[in-house]
Protein backbone atom coordinates (compact mmCIF):
# COMPACT_ATOMS: atom_id res chain seq x y z
CA UNK A 1 0.00 0.00 0.00
CA UNK A 2 1.25 3.49 -0.88
CA UNK A 3 2.47 5.63 1.97
CA UNK A 4 -0.25 8.51 1.13
CA UNK A 5 -2.67 5.68 1.90
CA UNK A 6 -0.80 4.46 5.13
CA UNK A 7 -0.39 7.94 6.60
CA UNK A 8 -4.59 8.57 5.82
CA UNK A 9 -5.71 5.57 7.34
CA UNK A 10 -3.33 5.89 10.38
CA UNK A 11 -4.45 9.28 10.65
CA UNK A 12 -8.41 8.20 10.54
CA UNK A 13 -7.61 5.73 13.04
CA UNK A 14 -6.20 8.01 15.87
CA UNK A 15 -8.83 10.50 14.85
CA UNK A 16 -11.85 7.42 15.97
CA UNK A 17 -9.37 7.10 19.31
CA UNK A 18 -9.96 10.51 20.63
CA UNK A 19 -12.75 10.34 23.86
CA UNK A 20 -14.08 13.80 23.70
CA UNK A 21 -14.86 13.21 19.89
CA UNK A 22 -18.39 11.78 19.61
CA UNK A 23 -19.99 11.50 16.63
CA UNK A 24 -23.17 9.30 18.11
CA UNK A 25 -22.14 6.47 16.62
CA UNK A 26 -19.30 4.01 15.26
CA UNK A 27 -19.66 4.75 11.81
CA UNK A 28 -16.76 4.60 9.32
CA UNK A 29 -14.60 7.48 8.83
CA UNK A 30 -14.59 6.01 5.30
CA UNK A 31 -18.11 6.32 5.16
CA UNK A 32 -17.91 10.08 6.66
CA UNK A 33 -15.50 11.10 3.80
CA UNK A 34 -16.84 13.06 0.80
CA UNK A 35 -16.54 10.72 -2.50
CA UNK A 36 -14.35 13.75 -4.45
CA UNK A 37 -12.07 13.23 -1.70
CA UNK A 38 -12.40 9.47 -1.55
CA UNK A 39 -11.33 9.91 -5.64
CA UNK A 40 -8.25 12.34 -4.97
CA UNK A 41 -6.61 9.65 -2.46
CA UNK A 42 -7.17 6.57 -4.42
CA UNK A 43 -6.45 7.99 -7.50
CA UNK A 44 -3.08 8.63 -5.85
CA UNK A 45 -2.48 5.11 -5.51
CA UNK A 46 -1.06 2.55 -8.03
CA UNK A 47 -3.85 -0.26 -9.57
CA UNK A 48 -2.25 -2.99 -7.50
CA UNK A 49 -3.25 -0.83 -4.46
CA UNK A 50 -6.36 0.14 -5.69
CA UNK A 51 -7.03 -3.65 -6.30
CA UNK A 52 -5.95 -4.29 -2.19
CA UNK A 53 -7.92 -1.72 -0.82
CA UNK A 54 -10.95 -3.14 -2.73
CA UNK A 55 -10.33 -6.16 -1.15
CA UNK A 56 -10.06 -4.68 2.55
CA UNK A 57 -13.84 -4.83 3.02
CA UNK A 58 -16.72 -4.17 2.04
CA UNK A 59 -17.83 -0.87 2.42
CA UNK A 60 -14.34 0.20 0.22
CA UNK A 61 -15.12 -2.51 -2.16
CA UNK A 62 -18.69 -0.59 -2.46
CA UNK A 63 -16.82 3.34 -2.23
CA UNK A 64 -14.11 1.94 -5.26
CA UNK A 65 -16.56 0.50 -7.63
CA UNK A 66 -19.01 3.32 -6.97
CA UNK A 67 -16.68 5.71 -7.54
CA UNK A 68 -14.60 3.47 -10.33
CA UNK A 69 -15.49 5.77 -13.36
CA UNK A 70 -14.35 9.18 -11.47
CA UNK A 71 -11.31 7.23 -9.86
CA UNK A 72 -10.35 5.76 -13.36
CA UNK A 73 -10.63 9.50 -14.89
CA UNK A 74 -8.48 11.34 -12.43
CA UNK A 75 -5.89 8.47 -12.16
CA UNK A 76 -5.29 8.97 -15.79
CA UNK A 77 -4.91 13.01 -15.02
CA UNK A 78 -2.64 12.30 -12.77
CA UNK A 79 -0.37 10.60 -14.39
CA UNK A 80 -0.63 12.73 -17.47
CA UNK A 81 0.97 15.31 -15.04
CA UNK A 82 3.80 13.38 -14.31
CA UNK A 83 7.48 13.94 -15.95
CA UNK A 84 7.51 10.86 -18.67
CA UNK A 85 8.57 10.57 -22.51
CA UNK A 86 5.66 12.74 -23.97
CA UNK A 87 6.70 15.35 -24.78
CA UNK A 88 10.56 14.31 -25.10
CA UNK A 89 10.83 11.49 -27.64
CA UNK A 90 14.13 11.58 -27.95
CA UNK A 91 14.99 10.72 -24.50
CA UNK A 92 17.08 7.75 -24.24
CA UNK A 93 15.00 6.75 -20.74
CA UNK A 94 11.50 6.00 -21.65
CA UNK A 95 8.71 7.05 -19.05
CA UNK A 96 6.06 5.35 -17.60
CA UNK A 97 3.45 7.61 -18.12
CA UNK A 98 0.55 6.83 -19.73
CA UNK A 99 -0.23 10.01 -21.92
CA UNK A 100 0.80 8.80 -25.06
CA UNK A 101 -1.12 4.77 -25.11
CA UNK A 102 -3.90 6.43 -23.49
CA UNK A 103 -4.59 8.86 -26.47
CA UNK A 104 -3.47 6.06 -29.04
CA UNK A 105 -6.44 3.66 -26.90
CA UNK A 106 -9.40 5.62 -26.17
CA UNK A 107 -11.65 4.12 -23.58
CA UNK A 108 -13.76 1.16 -24.63
CA UNK A 109 -17.16 1.31 -24.95
CA UNK A 110 -20.19 2.42 -22.23
CA UNK A 111 -21.64 -1.18 -22.28
CA UNK A 112 -17.83 -2.81 -20.32
CA UNK A 113 -19.16 -0.68 -17.50
CA UNK A 114 -20.07 -1.33 -13.90
CA UNK A 115 -23.47 0.72 -12.97
CA UNK A 116 -25.61 2.87 -15.58
CA UNK A 117 -25.32 6.05 -13.30
CA UNK A 118 -21.69 7.11 -13.93
CA UNK A 119 -20.66 10.54 -15.99
CA UNK A 120 -18.28 8.89 -17.68
CA UNK A 121 -19.16 5.03 -18.15
CA UNK A 122 -16.23 4.64 -20.40
CA UNK A 123 -13.43 4.67 -18.15
CA UNK A 124 -12.93 1.63 -15.46
CA UNK A 125 -10.17 0.07 -13.74
CA UNK A 126 -9.81 -2.94 -16.26
CA UNK A 127 -9.97 0.31 -18.90
CA UNK A 128 -6.54 1.19 -16.71
CA UNK A 129 -5.21 -2.36 -16.52
CA UNK A 130 -5.31 -2.67 -20.50
CA UNK A 131 -3.90 0.45 -21.37
CA UNK A 132 -1.00 -0.66 -18.08
CA UNK A 133 -0.28 -4.35 -19.66
CA UNK A 134 -0.36 -2.43 -23.12
CA UNK A 135 2.24 0.36 -22.13
CA UNK A 136 4.73 -2.81 -20.04
CA UNK A 137 4.41 -4.65 -23.58
CA UNK A 138 5.73 -1.94 -25.78
CA UNK A 139 8.75 -1.05 -22.78
CA UNK A 140 9.80 -4.63 -22.68
CA UNK A 141 9.72 -5.20 -26.42
CA UNK A 142 11.25 -2.11 -27.12
CA UNK A 143 13.93 -3.56 -24.79
CA UNK A 144 14.68 -6.67 -25.88
CA UNK A 145 14.49 -5.92 -29.82
CA UNK A 146 16.95 -2.75 -29.37
CA UNK A 147 19.43 -5.43 -27.13
CA UNK A 148 19.24 -8.50 -29.71
CA UNK A 149 19.35 -5.55 -32.75
CA UNK A 150 22.74 -3.95 -31.20
CA UNK A 151 24.55 -7.26 -30.08
CA UNK A 152 24.22 -8.68 -33.73
CA UNK A 153 25.45 -5.63 -34.87
CA UNK A 154 28.33 -5.36 -32.73
CA UNK A 155 28.98 -9.16 -34.10
CA UNK A 156 28.89 -8.47 -38.09
CA UNK A 157 29.62 -5.23 -38.60
CA UNK A 158 32.93 -5.41 -40.72
CA UNK A 159 33.61 -1.42 -38.52
CA UNK A 160 32.16 -2.13 -35.28
CA UNK A 161 33.88 -5.83 -35.21
CA UNK A 162 36.92 -4.39 -35.35
CA UNK A 163 36.99 -2.18 -32.75
CA UNK A 164 35.50 -4.04 -30.43
CA UNK A 165 38.27 -4.00 -27.90
CA UNK A 166 37.50 -1.45 -25.60
CA UNK A 167 37.95 -2.27 -21.49
CA UNK A 168 34.73 -4.12 -20.34
CA UNK A 169 33.60 -1.22 -18.71
CA UNK A 170 33.94 1.07 -21.72
CA UNK A 171 31.54 -2.14 -23.38
CA UNK A 172 29.26 -1.89 -20.81
CA UNK A 173 28.68 1.78 -21.16
CA UNK A 174 28.45 1.69 -25.29
CA UNK A 175 26.70 -1.07 -25.44
CA UNK A 176 23.75 0.24 -23.03
CA UNK A 177 23.76 4.23 -24.66
CA UNK A 178 22.73 2.20 -28.07
CA UNK A 179 20.31 0.38 -26.85
CA UNK A 180 18.79 3.23 -25.00
CA UNK A 181 18.62 5.63 -27.96
CA UNK A 182 17.48 2.26 -29.96
CA UNK A 183 15.04 1.22 -28.08
CA UNK A 184 13.59 5.57 -27.00
CA UNK A 185 13.62 5.18 -31.61
CA UNK A 186 11.38 1.90 -31.14
CA UNK A 187 8.96 2.55 -28.21
CA UNK A 188 6.52 4.57 -30.14
CA UNK A 189 6.17 2.82 -33.72
CA UNK A 190 5.95 -0.52 -31.45
CA UNK A 191 2.54 0.98 -30.06
CA UNK A 192 1.73 2.03 -33.29
CA UNK A 193 2.05 -1.50 -34.44
CA UNK A 194 0.15 -2.98 -31.36
CA UNK A 195 -2.66 -0.29 -32.32
CA UNK A 196 -3.14 -1.45 -36.12
CA UNK A 197 -2.31 -4.83 -34.76
CA UNK A 198 -5.15 -4.50 -32.48
CA UNK A 199 -7.75 -2.15 -34.98
CA UNK A 200 -7.23 -4.75 -37.78
CA UNK A 201 -7.91 -8.20 -35.69
CA UNK A 202 -10.84 -9.72 -36.72
CA UNK A 203 -13.68 -10.57 -34.42
CA UNK A 204 -13.48 -14.26 -32.89
CA UNK A 205 -14.78 -16.53 -35.12
CA UNK A 206 -17.66 -19.36 -34.24
CA UNK A 207 -17.10 -22.62 -34.58
CA UNK A 208 -18.15 -24.70 -37.50
CA UNK A 209 -20.34 -27.63 -37.95
CA UNK A 210 -17.25 -29.76 -37.37
CA UNK A 211 -16.62 -27.78 -34.18
CA UNK A 212 -13.18 -26.49 -35.71
CA UNK A 213 -12.89 -22.00 -35.86
CA UNK A 214 -12.16 -20.86 -39.41
CA UNK A 215 -8.97 -19.24 -39.60
CA UNK A 216 -8.99 -16.03 -41.07
CA UNK A 217 -6.32 -12.83 -41.35
CA UNK A 218 -7.42 -9.23 -41.40
CA UNK A 219 -9.05 -7.80 -45.07
CA UNK A 220 -6.94 -5.73 -47.40
CA UNK A 221 -9.58 -3.35 -47.18
CA UNK A 222 -9.75 -3.32 -43.53
CA UNK A 223 -6.33 -2.86 -43.01
CA UNK A 224 -6.26 -0.03 -45.95
CA UNK A 225 -8.87 1.58 -43.88
CA UNK A 226 -6.71 1.65 -40.78
CA UNK A 227 -3.61 3.12 -42.57
CA UNK A 228 -5.86 6.00 -43.99
CA UNK A 229 -6.81 7.12 -40.66
CA UNK A 230 -5.23 8.60 -37.62
CA UNK A 231 -2.41 8.26 -36.13
CA UNK A 232 -1.10 6.65 -39.53
CA UNK A 233 -2.34 10.19 -41.53
CA UNK A 234 1.01 11.22 -40.71
CA UNK A 235 3.18 9.99 -42.98
CA UNK A 236 6.26 9.96 -40.88
CA UNK A 237 4.48 7.54 -38.71
CA UNK A 238 3.67 5.30 -41.26
CA UNK A 239 7.31 5.61 -41.98
CA UNK A 240 8.38 5.05 -38.60
CA UNK A 241 6.06 2.02 -37.85
CA UNK A 242 7.08 0.07 -41.12
CA UNK A 243 10.79 0.68 -40.71
CA UNK A 244 9.74 -0.83 -36.76
CA UNK A 245 7.97 -3.63 -38.43
CA UNK A 246 11.16 -4.85 -41.03
CA UNK A 247 13.50 -4.77 -38.04
CA UNK A 248 11.34 -6.50 -36.20
CA UNK A 249 9.88 -9.40 -38.58
CA UNK A 250 13.63 -9.58 -39.43
CA UNK A 251 15.08 -9.94 -36.12
CA UNK A 252 12.37 -12.58 -34.98
CA UNK A 253 13.05 -14.65 -37.94
CA UNK A 254 16.82 -14.59 -37.49
CA UNK A 255 16.98 -15.43 -33.98
CA UNK A 256 14.33 -18.58 -34.83
CA UNK A 257 17.02 -20.11 -37.20
CA UNK A 258 18.22 -22.44 -37.98
CA UNK A 259 15.29 -24.30 -35.94
CA UNK A 260 12.85 -23.14 -38.13
CA UNK A 261 13.48 -22.78 -42.29
CA UNK A 262 12.99 -19.71 -43.68
CA UNK A 263 9.47 -20.38 -44.82
CA UNK A 264 8.50 -21.68 -41.43
CA UNK A 265 9.60 -18.86 -39.79
CA UNK A 266 7.54 -16.81 -41.81
CA UNK A 267 4.46 -19.02 -41.04
CA UNK A 268 5.13 -18.13 -37.10
CA UNK A 269 6.15 -14.49 -37.06
CA UNK A 270 2.55 -13.97 -39.20
CA UNK A 271 0.91 -16.12 -36.46
CA UNK A 272 2.24 -14.58 -33.70
CA UNK A 273 1.34 -11.10 -35.62
CA UNK A 274 -2.23 -12.16 -35.29
CA UNK A 275 -2.92 -14.07 -32.38
CA UNK A 276 -0.71 -12.72 -29.53
CA UNK A 277 -0.38 -8.74 -30.58
CA UNK A 278 3.14 -8.72 -29.32
CA UNK A 279 2.85 -10.13 -26.03
CA UNK A 280 4.11 -13.71 -27.32
CA UNK A 281 6.72 -11.67 -29.12
CA UNK A 282 7.88 -10.70 -25.42
CA UNK A 283 7.94 -14.31 -24.09
CA UNK A 284 10.37 -15.26 -27.11
CA UNK A 285 12.51 -12.09 -26.72
CA UNK A 286 12.43 -13.32 -22.36
CA UNK A 287 13.38 -16.60 -23.09
CA UNK A 288 16.34 -15.90 -24.74
CA UNK A 289 17.26 -13.59 -21.78
CA UNK A 290 17.23 -16.16 -19.74
CA UNK A 291 19.49 -18.64 -21.86
CA UNK A 292 22.10 -15.43 -21.77
CA UNK A 293 22.08 -15.32 -18.32
CA UNK A 294 21.93 -19.02 -17.62
CA UNK A 295 25.09 -19.36 -20.06
CA UNK A 296 27.18 -16.50 -18.28
CA UNK A 297 26.37 -18.31 -14.88
CA UNK A 298 26.81 -22.11 -16.02
CA UNK A 299 30.29 -23.20 -17.69
CA UNK A 300 28.07 -26.14 -19.70
CA UNK A 301 24.84 -25.12 -19.64
CA UNK A 302 22.08 -27.86 -21.06
CA UNK A 303 21.50 -28.71 -23.93
CA UNK A 304 17.93 -27.92 -23.64
CA UNK A 305 17.06 -23.99 -23.26
CA UNK A 306 14.17 -21.86 -22.66
CA UNK A 307 14.17 -20.96 -26.74
CA UNK A 308 13.81 -24.13 -27.40
CA UNK A 309 10.91 -24.97 -25.65
CA UNK A 310 9.56 -21.64 -26.75
CA UNK A 311 10.08 -22.58 -30.89
CA UNK A 312 8.94 -26.29 -29.62
CA UNK A 313 5.27 -24.63 -28.76
CA UNK A 314 5.31 -22.73 -31.91
CA UNK A 315 6.03 -25.23 -34.46
CA UNK A 316 3.25 -27.18 -32.58
CA UNK A 317 0.82 -24.24 -32.81
CA UNK A 318 1.68 -23.68 -35.82
CA UNK A 319 0.86 -27.47 -37.07
CA UNK A 320 -2.29 -26.96 -35.48
CA UNK A 321 -3.06 -23.75 -37.86
CA UNK A 322 -2.06 -25.68 -40.88
CA UNK A 323 -4.26 -28.63 -40.28
CA UNK A 324 -6.93 -29.54 -42.37
CA UNK A 325 -10.28 -27.88 -41.67
CA UNK A 326 -13.66 -28.37 -43.11
CA UNK A 327 -16.44 -30.46 -42.57
CA UNK A 328 -14.53 -33.50 -44.64
CA UNK A 329 -11.51 -32.66 -43.28
CA UNK A 330 -9.29 -31.99 -46.41
CA UNK A 331 -9.38 -28.42 -46.48
CA UNK A 332 -6.21 -26.94 -46.51
CA UNK A 333 -5.04 -24.13 -44.33
CA UNK A 334 -2.73 -21.97 -46.42
CA UNK A 335 0.32 -21.34 -44.61
CA UNK A 336 0.40 -17.41 -43.24
CA UNK A 337 2.28 -14.68 -45.05
CA UNK A 338 4.09 -11.84 -43.54
CA UNK A 339 2.87 -8.87 -46.61
CA UNK A 340 -0.98 -10.40 -45.51
CA UNK A 341 -0.76 -8.41 -42.77
CA UNK A 342 1.19 -5.20 -42.92
CA UNK A 343 3.98 -5.02 -45.97
CA UNK A 344 1.74 -5.08 -48.21
CA UNK A 345 -0.60 -2.19 -47.89
CA UNK A 346 1.85 -0.41 -45.99
CA UNK A 347 3.84 -0.20 -49.09
CA UNK A 348 0.71 0.51 -51.37
CA UNK A 349 -0.20 3.25 -48.76
CA UNK A 350 3.60 4.88 -49.02
CA UNK A 351 3.21 4.50 -53.10
CA UNK A 352 -0.09 6.34 -53.16
CA UNK A 353 1.35 8.87 -50.43
CA UNK A 354 4.28 9.52 -52.97
CA UNK A 355 6.46 8.34 -50.02
CA UNK A 356 8.69 5.72 -52.65
CA UNK A 357 11.34 6.47 -52.07
CA UNK A 358 11.77 7.94 -48.96
CA UNK A 359 15.03 8.85 -47.04
CA UNK A 360 17.33 7.35 -44.45
CA UNK A 361 16.54 9.84 -41.32
CA UNK A 362 17.05 7.45 -38.50
CA UNK A 363 19.79 5.80 -37.66
CA UNK A 364 21.87 5.14 -34.28
CA UNK A 365 25.36 5.52 -33.51
CA UNK A 366 26.98 2.55 -32.08
CA UNK A 367 30.95 2.81 -32.33
CA UNK A 368 33.07 4.86 -33.94
CA UNK A 369 31.07 5.68 -37.02
CA UNK A 370 29.12 2.16 -36.91
CA UNK A 371 25.66 2.92 -36.95
CA UNK A 372 22.43 0.89 -36.73
CA UNK A 373 19.96 2.31 -39.41
CA UNK A 374 16.36 1.64 -39.39
CA UNK A 375 15.07 1.09 -42.70
CA UNK A 376 13.35 -1.14 -45.35
CA UNK A 377 13.58 -1.51 -49.14
CA UNK A 378 11.83 1.32 -50.35
CA UNK A 379 15.02 3.74 -48.09
CA UNK A 380 17.34 5.30 -49.76
CA UNK A 381 20.25 7.24 -48.37
CA UNK A 382 19.97 10.46 -49.83
CA UNK A 383 23.37 11.14 -51.45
Amino acid sequence: MTPLLSRFRAAVSRKGKRGSVSFGSKESAWKRLPSDVFVVIVAFCELEDIKSLALTCRLLHYLVFKNEFAISRAYIERRKQRPGLEGCKTSTLPGDDLTFISELFPPPPPHYTWGNDQANPEYSLGYLADLTRCWTTCVQLSYHLADQVIQHHLVTDAVARGLWNSSKTEKEVVFSKAVGILQAKLLYPIAYTIFFLESSAPPCPDPDSSGQFSRCTPSVEQQQSILQKPPFTDTQVLIATHHCMQLLCSTVRRLMSPDFSHSSSEGCVSLLLTTSTLEKIVDFFLAIAKDERIREATPSPSIWSHRKEFMWQMRKELGDYMMPAGPAGNQTTPRPSLDQIWFQVAGNELARRGAIPHTVDDSVPVLHGSVVTLQCKFCYDGE
